[in-house]
């Protein structure tokens, strides 16, 4: 089984490991911005990252403000349904007429698919289509899975071919969403081309990502990992340099006020560098076979 044992009750495991990502690719961008490490970590942000190896604790959690995206019975947290709502009413203006299939979902409703496909396909394949509960991005209330009225490519590689999937991967990015599953990256996000699929990241990041030369959001995830890291140790580096000036002993300073002193020393908890591993993710729908 691919999935990572559960962390506390407010966060996604944060693991400490190294990507399988290239490193030409991963490579700390200057230009991103500083974000606080809980930023990675809290399944309550909007950039945490969920998939078969980091699970949900507890499992069964449900984001907070969770709304009605209009026009629809399904739910997103409100930044999310905001930015789909307008992403939808923007594409059917432009002669495309986009719908939502499915938004949120809690564990129950996700261990319900993943049993149903279970016992209709057997675990291997099950576990190629659908996500375990608990390992299910939809969880998060950030994802969303769109159709188009009368297409016969709904769920399907081929939606990303028509019209309405072509407007819908150029102009995500403006309302903050991104093709989470993109064509030709099986091998980092662990499924296949979803162009259906698009998740909330917010309109900075959706941004950010598109400039940073990262093709997925697993590699942008590490890159922000990375980057917020390196400024982190750069930033403790200037203190300690300060520190070490405004502390440094005169030569009238005998060694041993000097070692009470601490000055030259480093601590060890400033050298903390995060990585993180996000290898695969979530494929759960139960739309279509």
């Amino acid at each position: 089984m691919r999935l990572a044992s559960a962390v506390t009750s407010t966060v996604l495991a944060s693991a400490l490991l190294f990507s399988a990502i290239p490193a030409a690719q991963a490579a700390p961008d200057k230009d991103l911005s500083a974000i606080e490490s809980s930023q990675l970590t809290d399944a309550s942000s909007m950039l945490a990252l969920i998939n078969p190896t980091t699970k949900l604790s507890p499992e069964n959690y449900t984001p907070s403000k969770l709304v009605n995206v209009a026009g629809t019975g399904m739910q997103l947290r409100s930044e999310a349904a905001k930015a789909v709502e307008q992403l939808i009413t923007d594409a059917r203006a432009a002669g495309h007429s986009i719908h939502l299939l499915s938004a949120y979902r809690s564990y129950e409703r996700q261990a319900a698919l993943f049993n149903q496909y279970q016992t209709k396909y057997g675990t291997a394949y099950a576990e190629r289509i659908s996500a375990r509960p608990g390992t299910s991005e939809h969880q998060l209330g950030l994802a969303a899975d769109l159709g188009y009225t009368n297409s016969q490519a709904e769920l399907k590689s081929a939606f990303g071919q028509t019209p309405a999937g072509i407007w819908i991967a150029k102009h995500a990015v403006e309302y903050g969403l991104i093709i989470r599953y993109p064509d030709g990256k099986e091998e980092i996000t662990g499924y296949k081309y979803e162009p259906w699929h698009v998740r909330y990241i917010g309109k900075e990041h959706a941004k950010a990502l598109a400039q940073s030369g990262a093709e997925t959001f697993e590699e942008y995830f590490t890159m922000l990992g990375e980057a917020s890291a390196s400024k982190k140790v750069k930033a403790t580096a200037v203190a300690e340099d300060e520190e070490q000036d405004s502390s440094a002993p005169t030569d009238t300073d005998s060694s041993e006020e000097s070692k009470k002193s601490g000055y030259g020393v480093m601590k060890d908890d400033d050298l903390l560098v995060l990585r993180f591993l996000p290898p695969y993710r979530d494929w759960g729908f139960g739309f279509s076979e």
